[in-house]
């Protein structure tokens, strides 16, 4: 059987969850030739193109959209897979105007729905998305939870609608050696990912005499960080912190934390949670959908974010007798990933998907 030749579309190659999966799916994939267009190279900063590997990248500097349609009816590809609003509305509207175009979307989180956002802009965005997707030839959502979303605000009938979990790359690991109580926390450096709560949880913990460390990570795009200081401060855990931002070597940041702590509001995914598990670190993190898919709930390992001294004790019971409840989860976690989420099961998922969507 000849590969199925598909096109990826997103918008940058802004090193974030979305652009890190599909990069891994891309250069993973057994039966398709994949390639990728942006809109922008992202160079200003951490980038996904040095993970792309061999893949055939395109990108138009000017007349994007004329471009971009060149591309597509030069290189007759059997499908055109966008990710990320900006991708689904451009590829939308060349559908709208050549319906030969067979166009996927992938939903890779709850767009528009974070506190303080415009509802007048969600509106408007929500009119002319649910368009694109109806018009679309099918959907993919990476939780269960989107796709309930997608059902219940787009109306989006669910049988147009595959739940494809992303995944993660597994390697050979070496037995973890345990560095003696750190805790880690790696993430974007915005309000709703849990920092705070990440923080009063480990203020806990100072208060009640546990030794440990506290390992931050990630990119601050808002100026967030100063609030972090300011509550590291007012914590009183200036001994316990460092600060990585950024950060560009996730193994490395994983190779010296025992335990990753997550406490964010809402995901359209949690990949870093997943690479956290297959990195043998042991997870604890907010009970919510999608985390509660694919995280092993053993001991505690979920927990409800606002009862933070409640998280203290489940961590110093991970922490006690030298991290040997710690080893069990951790252990137990990861098999679970390896058995449910290896990149390979998701990429056989996808080549299903796309066989389909073509014979449909």
């Amino acid at each position: 059987m000849n590969n199925i030749k598909i096109l990826h579309v997103v918008p940058t190659l802004k090193k974030d969850g979305a652009e890190v999966q599909l990069a891994l799916q891309m250069n993973n994939f057994k039966n398709v030739e994949a390639e990728l267009f942006t809109f922008d190279m992202y160079r200003e900063g951490n980038s996904v193109e040095n993970d792309l590997g061999n893949i055939k990248l395109h990108y138009g500097k000017i007349f994007k959209f004329v471009y971009l349609y060149r591309l597509i009816k030069k290189n007759k590809y059997k499908i055109v897979h966008s990710h990320l609003p900006k991708s689904d509305m451009a590829i939308g509207f060349l559908k709208y105007f050549d319906k030969n175009i067979h166009h996927v979307v992938s939903v890779h989180a709850q767009y528009g729905t974070r506190k303080g956002e415009s509802k007048f802009k969600y509106k408007f965005f929500n009119f002319f998305w649910k368009y694109i997707l109806n018009r679309s030839d099918g959907v993919i959502a990476i939780s269960k939870k989107i796709k309930l979303w997608l059902v219940n605000d787009f109306s989006i009938k669910e049988e147009k609608i595959t739940t494809i979990h992303y995944g993660v790359e597994v390697k050979d690991r070496k037995q973890k050696r345990y560095n003696g109580n750190i805790i880690g926390m790696a993430a974007r450096i915005l309000p709703w990912k849990g920092w705070d709560k990440v923080l009063e949880t480990c203020h806990y913990l100072n208060q009640a005499g546990i030794n440990f460390k506290l390992n931050l990570a990630g990119s601050d795009d808002v100026g967030y960080l100063d609030e972090i200081i300011k509550m590291i401060n007012r914590y009183d855990l200036q001994d316990k912190v460092r600060i990585y931002e950024p950060f560009n070597n996730i193994d490395e940041f994983f190779e010296e934390i025992d335990l990753f702590l997550f406490l964010t509001e809402s995901e359209g995914f949690g990949l870093i949670v997943l690479e956290a598990i297959e990195n043998n670190v042991a997870v604890i993190c907010s009970d919510i959908y999608p985390l509660s898919e694919f995280v092993l709930n053993n001991n505690n390992a979920l927990v409800n974010r606002d009862n933070t001294y409640e998280i203290s004790t489940v961590i110093k019971s991970y922490f006690n007798n030298g991290g040997n409840l710690l080893t069990k989860v951790r252990s137990e976690q990861r098999n679970s990933v390896i058995e449910n989420f290896a990149i390979s099961k998701t990429v056989k998922k996808l080549e299903k998907f796309y066989i389909n969507t073509i014979n449909v």
